[in-house]
């Protein structure tokens, strides 16, 4: 009996750190923004800076030019991207 209790008490004590082992840290959280935006954007990307080279920092120029007419998926894919930076930033 007691090692059931003594079993299901380390259960309990390592719950919550399987919880942290599973939750996306920044770098994670950071490429999957970044990869919503590609795909969100892919189109747009195409339309307006197929000519752009995909230098740091060139794409997200292009696509600042040209924010009001791009989709509304990529405008708020680029959105969420802001946001999650400034949240890093704070």
């Amino acid at each position: 009996m007691q090692l059931k209790t003594l079993g299901t008490a380390l259960a309990l004590a390592l719950l919550p750190l399987t919880a942290l082992a599973q939750s996306p840290g920044p770098e994670t959280a950071r490429g999957e923004a970044r990869q919503k935006v590609r795909e969100a954007c892919a189109a747009d990307v195409q339309k307006f800076c197929a000519n752009v080279e995909r230098a740091k920092g060139a794409m997200r120029s292009c696509l600042k030019a040209h924010e009001s007419e791009l989709s509304p998926g990529c405008k708020a894919a680029r959105e969420e991207r802001a946001a999650a930076r400034a949240k890093e930033k704070s």
